[in-house]
């Protein structure tokens, strides 16, 4: 791993760096009439021109399918599907079976890109010989907007130090977690530009298998196909935090057995490339970690205080949970931390879903 100074637009282009590379950009769309036209426009308004946009249909019943016809009707570079309803990550898939690019970008429908993103991007790539380039993200409120960056310089992996980022996507280690809210930074398939040939080693897998985390997934497997990856010290993509219809809003009852199926994949590729301890510690994080989501999940339920302690209580008294937060590297928490997921061990549910109030309100307060 290395870092360097970032090299300037002026200088990139004028050494040949230009827009001979297309760009596939792929968009899944479902009922986001409010916000389509922002995403899209913000991908169509690129000061890289060389792109294909892909809008995949994912069977919308509102007013979606026709915005997407008219916008392919306006202009050359857009392609539209329309499909039955199967889910963002296959139609991300679908999407990504009749692109023509040579780097791959994915976008959700109600989040958007800075004007120069893909520029930005592409001449990262090229300049490094990348498959993989990751920026860091806006988060956005209504009344707020947050950065959320990866690094503070270009950094570069190359050959075997990428393994270092599959790590991560597994799990967090030593340090890493004295920031608790950063372990899925790198985790999204947005605000990454990827190769074709990183693109075509990918594992395909539903949220609505996973709950969450299909990202996850993907990306483990593939970056096994990564030479080189370069982390950039910029927020190009835009995350909006305000559409109440979003997925991770909502109350997921069967959240903690998707999450089973998710360390069940990230077991499975950690015994077909013959990982070591370090991602077995790192799984095992990510499985006590998961304890606040799952709170989090609870506190989303239209259901009376008593059912949500007595349903949390028996998450956190199951075998393999109590396993993981048993062996949790506690040291390097930091010390709410150490006390929220203490309090987890001990299966003190009503005073982890008080403790999980607060913490959202918290960051309701700070988001206005």
């Amino acid at each position: 791993v290395f870092r360097r100074g970032t090299i300037t637009r002026g200088a990139c282009f004028a050494a040949g760096y230009g827009m001979e590379s297309k760009v596939s950009v792929i968009v899944p769309v479902f009922r986001v009439e409010a916000y389509l036209p922002t995403c899209v426009d913000s991908i169509l308004g690129q000061t890289y021109r060389n792109i294909e946009l892909i809008l995949v249909d994912d069977g919308s019943d509102d007013g979606c399918p026709a915005m997407c016809d008219a916008y392919a009707a306006a202009d050359a570079r857009v392609r539209c599907i329309h499909k039955q309803n199967g889910g963002q990550a296959f139609a991300r898939r679908d999407g990504v079976a009749v692109a023509t690019g040579d780097y791959f970008l994915f976008a959700d429908s109600d989040d958007w890109l800075e004007p120069d993103a893909i520029e930005r991007f592409v001449r990262t790539a090229e300049v490094n010989k990348a498959d993989v380039v990751c920026s860091g993200y806006r988060r956005v409120y209504p009344n707020r907007t947050f950065d959320t960056v990866l690094c503070t310089e270009e950094t570069v992996y190359a050959g075997e130090a990428v393994r270092t980022i599959q790590r991560r996507l597994i799990g967090p280690v030593a340090d890493e977690l004295r920031f608790v809210e950063a372990v899925d930074r790198l985790t999204p398939m947005w605000a990454k530009l990827y190769s074709a040939r990183v693109i075509a080693a990918g594992k395909w897998v539903s949220e609505r298998e996973t709950g969450s985390l299909e990202d996850a997934i993907f990306n483990l497997y593939a970056f096994r196909a990564c030479r080189v990856c370069v982390l950039i010290p910029y927020c190009l993509y835009d995350y909006r935090k305000d559409n109440r219809n979003a997925t991770t809003l909502r109350y997921r009852p069967q959240l903690a057995e998707q999450w089973e199926r998710v360390y069940a994949y990230m077991e499975e590729f950690m015994q077909e490339t013959g990982t070591g301890d370090d991602c077995r510690i790192a799984l095992n994080n990510r499985m006590a970690l998961g304890c606040l989501g799952l709170s989090f999940n609870e506190l989303a339920g239209k259901r009376p205080a008593r059912e949500r302690r007595r349903s949390l209580a028996a998450l956190l008294r199951q075998e393999r949970r109590r396993r993981a937060l048993d062996t949790l590297e506690y040291a390097y928490l930091p010390r709410k931390w150490r006390l929220f997921y203490g309090l987890c061990r001990r299966g003190r549910a009503g005073t982890v879903l008080m403790m999980t109030w607060l913490v959202q309100r918290l960051k309701s307060v700070r988001s206005k």
